[in-house]
């Protein structure tokens, strides 16, 4: 690798623990802005994000996230990203171990279904999230692992005012 790959194979590195770490440590002011919010203190920035409950694969206890999403009808398209880092985020081992899940979006408390998108339907997705989040663009050149999209169905049952 030569000095000016390995600088900003480095740099990437860097960044993306930095954007990791702020990620981990900012979830309660997130989760609590967003709440209060009902979701509007992203659309600032042109976003959306919502609260996602999952449920710890080792410790079987809540575990909660602040994830961007992107609107599919019904559907909430989320991107196991994990700022580019060479692993894939916890939220995201969680829905494979157990797929039921709760999302509060807008407002509104959701139980949730996670359907992984396959390898072919993500890359038919990828363009839609770039669209609205071009900053996306930069997780795919910081890690070699897919960026896995996560399809958040709505169960049967109707969401509930928060």
């Amino acid at each position: 690798m030569s000095g000016r790959a390995q600088e900003a194979s480095s740099r990437f590195g860097f960044a993306a623990r930095v954007e990791n770490l702020v990620d981990r440590h900012s979830v309660r002011v997130g989760a609590w802005l967003l709440r209060r919010t009902r979701g509007r203190i992203v659309r600032l920035w042109r976003r959306r994000a919502l609260v996602l409950t999952t449920r710890g694969r080792r410790s079987g206890l809540p575990r909660t996230v602040v994830v961007q999403y992107f609107p599919d009808g019904a559907d909430m398209v989320v991107v196991a990203a994990n700022s580019g880092m060479p692993t894939h985020p916890a939220w995201y081992l969680n829905l494979l171990d157990d797929p039921a899940a709760v999302a509060e979006v807008e407002g509104r408390t959701v139980p949730v279904r996670a359907v992984p998108m396959t390898r072919d339907e993500a890359t038919a997705w990828w363009p839609r999230v770039l669209e609205t989040a071009p900053d996306y663009a930069r997780y795919p050149r910081r890690t070699d692992r897919p960026l896995p999209l996560v399809r958040l169905v709505p169960e049967h049952e109707g969401p509930r005012e928060t």
